[in-house]
């Protein structure tokens, strides 16, 4: 949240903290917050001036409000809609059951699914060759002598067969 010094009009005027204090001036806290942070900040005077008009007009166009007898009234329709309304009945047996064994059918299904993804990338799952997996294959002695071609001006170099040396 950027301070309120970098606030526009209409922006401060969407501030609860700022519309309380304008809807409810006797809020003394509030009040004195606001009280000191325009003497730390008097060049915001004339945006204050203005989310305050905005937050006074906002505020008397819904300022409508129901008196305590609406208030009763509507809380009275609530009561008697809530004490007409029919009561949940309870779930026949027979679709009980068939909603059950549904239930254990999907999840048995489910199961039985991924322990037949599982057995198949258990069984196809292609070998990985590496070089150090073959080499005991191919070397017959502890390290074996590579040759280039004779025409070849490169020296003859040796694979050891333990490949961490």
């Amino acid at each position: 949240m950027k301070p309120y010094s970098e606030y526009s009009a209409e922006e401060l005027a969407m501030e609860r903290l700022f519309i309380r204090w304008v809807r409810y001036p006797n809020d003394l806290p509030i009040r004195n917050f606001w009280e000191n942070w325009l003497v730390q900040h008097p060049y915001m005077d004339e945006t204050v001036t203005v989310a305050k008009q905005l937050v006074e007009t906002s505020s008397a166009l819904g300022g409508d409000t129901l008196s305590g007898e609406d208030v009763g009234s509507l809380w009275n329709k609530i009561r008697t809609s809530i004490e007409h309304m029919p009561d949940v009945e309870p779930l026949d047996a027979n679709l009980k059951t068939v909603a059950t064994n549904w239930y254990i059918i999907r999840w048995s299904a489910g199961v039985f699914t991924a322990f037949v993804l599982v057995l198949l990338w258990y069984f196809l799952e292609p070998a990985h060759v590496t070089c150090k997996s073959l080499l005991p294959f191919y070397a017959k002695a502890d390290t074996t002598q590579v040759t280039p071609p004779a025409d070849s001006l490169k020296k003859p170099f040796t694979i050891s067969k333990n490949l961490t040396d």
